[in-house]
């Protein structure tokens, strides 16, 4: 046990090791009459220095653990299910037998989801921002026909458009029977020229932001055992996202209002 704890990897051999040396720091502290005996008085410095090995070890191999999840194009569901999983005793034995290691260890996973996900949301709100269908411009034109103009300094015929339909619903009223769809993945949609209106992209995002939450909070609660954890990563992201859909969302209402004033304006000097 010495051997796998002080020189081994961390590996399945070193969690089963781990465990064993769990067990004998229970036994000790839970037994009064092993704390008072003569025999513990020997065997007890070298506990506890595997214990301080142990720490060390467990806390430097995990830490190089999340700093992968910081790692472009790094898929993190897979990372976290198939890698980070297996070694869930260790953040146990953290938590048994080294509670300030501990909070330091959950400290830095909060710390590397929360600039992680953000970095990712922000880079995928931008990526859709590139998708959007215009579905009206400044040019467009509610109630008027393209007519002729004879004033001065005009260049004969003025090119207004008629968008009467432009607030109708039209096909975006399928978002709703296709609510549960995955989200779109943009550079498969822009290699296909795909564009789409507001409403669909805002729901692939908050469809994203639906999947990323489940998964997060279901791994956080089995590797941590901790729903607080979720809460703490979701805290710093969440302003984050809330004041970037925000954001958006104002800048397609002061589009709209932009090209009303527009449609107007231009309507009232055709008129004239």
């Amino acid at each position: 046990m010495i051997d796998i704890i002080v020189d081994g990897e961390v590996n399945d051999e070193y969690m089963k090791t781990l465990e064993t040396l769990s067990k004998k720091i229970k036994f000790i502290e839970a037994d009064p009459m092993v704390k008072s005996s003569k025999a513990l008085k020997d065997v007890q410095p070298e506990v506890e220095r595997l214990r301080q090995k142990a720490v060390s070890k467990i806390f430097e191999f995990v830490i190089q653990k999340f700093y992968t999840l910081r790692k472009p194009k790094t898929n993190i569901q897979i990372l976290q299910q198939s890698v980070l999983l297996k070694y869930k005793c260790t953040i146990i034995f953290l938590k048994e037998h080294a509670k300030e290691i501990y909070a330091e260890v959950r400290a830095a996973y909060i710390d590397t989801m929360n600039k992680v996900l953000s970095a990712h949301f922000r880079a995928y709100i931008q990526a859709l921002e590139k998708l959007q269908l215009d579905i009206a411009t400044s040019t467009d034109l509610l109630g008027v026909e393209t007519r002729s103009t004879g004033f001065l300094f005009s260049i004969g015929k003025e090119p207004l458009k008629s968008r009467s339909s432009v607030f109708a619903l039209g096909e975006r009223i399928n978002i709703l029977k296709e609510i549960d769809q995955p989200a779109l993945i943009p550079h498969i949609a822009e290699a296909k020229s795909q564009k789409y209106p507001y409403e669909v992209l805002f729901r692939s995002l908050q469809k994203l932001l639906m999947d990323t939450a489940t998964s997060e909070y279901l791994f956080s609660d089995d590797f941590f055992g901790e729903e607080s954890i979720f809460h703490d990563i979701f805290a710093g992201f969440s302003f984050y996202f809330v004041s970037s859909v925000s954001f958006l969302i104002y800048l397609s209402l002061v589009q709209k209002s932009c090209w009303e004033v527009s449609s107007i304006n231009q309507y009232l000097s055709a008129g004239m």
